[in-house]
């Protein structure tokens, strides 16, 4: 009985690390998008972020080299893993003028004031303008006082009616 409640932990164990495990595999340099783009990143600092490091990789194709204005890579050693933490559509309603979108993080990272909850409204102004809105529905921050023509409805509908197409 000792052994097989041994078993179970270590089946227990290997399953709760690979949930957890960062997922930090890239098939190539290219899709690493910089976590710490501050000067001198260490593999503490990166990793303290919830991100990956791991030195280019050796063998590069031509199609896959950065090089910055000094002739130096500028692949970034500490890059975000592909399941870090993102934003998640919680709901999609039609409005008068367009679509609002709801989105959540589920918790917060290092970035200072991070934001879980946003709101993106998408309007069909004109057949050929379209304007995406993103901002926090819960505190009020300064907006670019713009002067955006009032619209009285929502551009047509249909594949011929307007210059731009929406799509998933």
């Amino acid at each position: 009985m000792a052994y097989f409640s041994f078993v179970i932990s270590i089946v227990a164990l290997s399953f709760t690390t690979y949930v957890y495990t960062q997922q930090c595999d890239q098939s190539s340099d290219v899709a690493r998008f910089d976590c710490y783009p501050e000067d001198n990143p260490t593999q503490e600092t990166c990793e303290a972020r919830k991100c990956c490091w791991r030195s280019p990789v050796q063998q590069r194709s031509l199609r896959d080299q950065h090089i910055n204005d000094s002739g130096n890579a500028t692949i970034p050693f500490c890059y975000y893993p592909s399941d870090f933490l993102t934003y998640e559509v919680t709901s999609n309603e039609t409005t008068d003028f367009g679509q609002r979108i709801h989105i959540v993080k589920s918790q917060t990272t290092y970035m200072p004031n991070d934001i879980l909850n946003l709101t993106v409204d998408l309007i069909y102004e004109t057949q050929q303008r379209f304007r995406i809105k993103i901002y926090d529905p819960t505190y009020k921050r300064y907006e670019v006082p713009l002067e955006v023509p009032a619209m009285e409805k929502k551009a047509g509908e249909g594949e011929n009616s307007r210059a731009y197409n929406l799509s998933k």
